[in-house]
């Protein structure tokens, strides 16, 4: 009898708990992601990951006794709807900001979080202009200089490959700067460039710039584009016989859906696979599971949830939702451990030491290759 009316006691207890913090006043969190348009797929599974972070973080208390409130804000897969989600994110009064995912669209947001005064941690942007902003701004993914110089050096150290082409999506930010800082490092390293030439981010029909890399016999490839359209360039550039090795950057995210076997033997720098042994990377594949019936399939998507446990850790450390507080406790991040790896703030606001995640395709899709420190 007493052990029953212990347990009652604590399911009680548990129960008044969960109603103190639901009916506490929510700590309001935007986080801006491509709902709709052409980064939707793309952009979804970090939504959907943001998501199961802050569901995660309510089911254990909240943070600080409060609830906290995720509003998923759209948009539109463009850099004006990005600035228009910034907006309304500091008119509903977020105490900090999610996202973007694509770099063009965390570029049109910064200026105007840090005009207001509101945090912003971006999962997955790795445009180095990004942080260069101001002092209210943060990423938790490699910055496209070390991801660009890391896949040069593997290109002519491991692969040894010396004459490649560069094709860059025109239309975004990350393409142009990922594919300028591969080049830097490919050419310091003592590699030839044969092509560099750019494409539009909506196109379908890449055969005059496939019949002009057959022409040149490249020996790779580099491909700093997103999961569309570099998937699209693949698969016709396979299907009109273009034998080479394609290298391309994290925004490869499920590409092996657009471009098939056509990807076997190109490799991808990503920030995350489900191989690596980290306790949080394995909790977040086990919650994944139990809620989803599946396994993680995008290897940028544990990127967004960290940035939702980093800023609950942050908002603890700061001992409210003041952005200020908030702002002043990230910056101090010097041990955070997520399931991308321990997560710690450099002066820019960049996080040290990311590791570079190599991986390999073949006809089952992507493969844990090697780890790249450079």
């Amino acid at each position: 009898m007493k052990a029953l009316r212990a347990l009652l006691f604590s399911i009680t207890l548990a129960v008044c708990c969960t109603h103190a913090v639901l009916a506490a006043e929510p700590i309001k969190v935007a986080a801006v992601f491509s709902l709709s348009g052409i980064a939707a797929s793309h952009n979804a599974p970090l939504a959907t990951l943001a998501q199961l972070a802050a569901s995660e973080i309510n089911q254990n208390g909240g943070v600080l006794g409060r609830p906290l409130e995720l509003i998923l804000l759209d948009n539109q897969s463009t850099a004006i709807g990005s600035s228009l989600a910034a907006e309304r994110a500091c008119r509903l009064g977020a105490a900090a900001v999610i996202g973007a995912h694509w770099s063009s669209h965390s570029l049109a947001m910064a200026p105007i979080l840090q005009k207001h005064g509101i945090p912003m941690i971006t999962p997955a942007s790795t445009h180095p202009d990004i942080t260069k902003v101001g002092d209210y701004i943060f990423r938790i993914c490699f910055v496209d200089s070390s991801q660009g110089r890391a896949m040069a050096r593997f290109a002519r150290e491991s692969l040894r490959v010396r004459r490649v082409i560069i094709l860059k999506n025109m239309d975004e930010a990350y393409s142009l700067a990922l594919g300028d800082h591969f080049k830097e490092a490919f050419v310091q390293d003592g590699g030839t460039i044969l092509l560099e030439r750019g494409y539009r981010g909506k196109a379908i029909d890449f055969s005059d710039i496939i019949r002009e890399m057959k022409s040149l016999a490249p020996e790779a490839v580099y491909l700093p584009g997103y999961t569309r359209d570099s998937g699209l360039l693949i698969k016709q550039a396979a299907s009109n016989g273009l034998k080479t090795v394609f290298l391309g950057g994290d925004a490869w995210d499920e590409i092996h859906a657009v471009a098939g076997e056509a990807l076997d033997g190109s490799f991808q720098s990503a920030p995350w696979h489900p191989r690596v042994p980290l306790a949080r990377s394995r909790h977040l594949q086990k919650i994944h599971r139990d809620k989803f019936g599946q396994d993680i399939g995008n290897m940028s998507a544990p990127l967004a949830y960290d940035a939702v446990m980093l800023l609950n850790d942050a908002i603890r450390r700061a001992g409210g939702a003041d952005p200020k507080q908030i702002r002043d406790a990230l910056a101090r991040t010097d041990a955070f451990e997520g399931a991308t790896g321990v997560i710690a703030f450099d002066e820019s606001r960049n996080p040290k030491h990311k590791d570079i995640i190599l991986l390999r395709f073949d006809k089952d899709g992507p493969k844990y290759f090697m780890t790249l420190n450079y």
